[in-house]
């Protein structure tokens, strides 16, 4: 269903169209069980995609004339990627991979799932990451990167820190593999079961 969704977004260029798929897409994460307080965050996302991609439609071919295309190319890559950020919540990680192993080779599969897993849980280290270097008073705020100055802070106060803490977690998941052995049974169809 992810699939038809985004499939859809791509081909939906018209208002009633964006409109109807961005219903749809809001009924199924509720009947899903998804609380639409938990996806401020995708609609902070959305807010700020949009305000740059139309942007740059209005700078390139004039303030009136780029409105609308800026907002449905942002609206329509929003609609595509929603049900992928979904399915991480949805899904638990053995379905997923066995699901994906049924189209995939299992080795692919799993990778491909535990990205799909590893992401959110990234992306919720970098603005821990962030909000306690500026605490500490790091130069990293919207407005000081407006100087290029303040550029190196960024790599030395939140990019390096969010590499090693990628390369933990990346350690830790291959350890855990490990551990269960993974791939050492060339029939085991879902994590967990031989």
């Amino acid at each position: 269903m992810c699939i038809s969704l985004t499939i859809l977004a791509v081909g939906a260029r018209t208002l009633p169209l964006l409109l109807a798929l961005t219903g749809l897409e809001l009924l199924t994460a509720l009947a899903a069980g998804v609380r639409l307080g938990s996806l401020r965050r995708e609609l902070i996302y959305f807010t700020t995609q949009t305000t740059v991609i139309t942007g740059l439609y209005c700078f390139q071919i004039g303030i009136p004339e780029g409105l609308w295309p800026g907002l449905r190319t942002s609206w329509q890559i929003a609609l595509a990627f929603f049900p992928g950020l979904l399915l991480p919540r949805l899904v638990p990680q053995s379905e997923m991979t066995g699901i994906l192993g049924k189209i995939l080779p299992y080795r692919t599969a799993f990778v491909l799932a535990m990205s799909l897993r590893f992401l959110p849980m990234l992306g919720q280290e970098a603005r821990e990451i962030y909000e306690a270097q500026v605490l500490r008073g790091a130069r990293i705020l919207p407005k000081d990167l407006l100087n290029p100055k303040n550029w190196p802070d960024l790599v030395h106060c939140l990019a390096v820190p969010l590499i090693i803490q990628g390369l933990k977690a990346a350690d830790q998941v291959a350890l855990a593999a490990r551990a269960r052995e993974f791939g050492r049974f060339e029939k085991r169809t879902y994590w967990g079961k031989g």
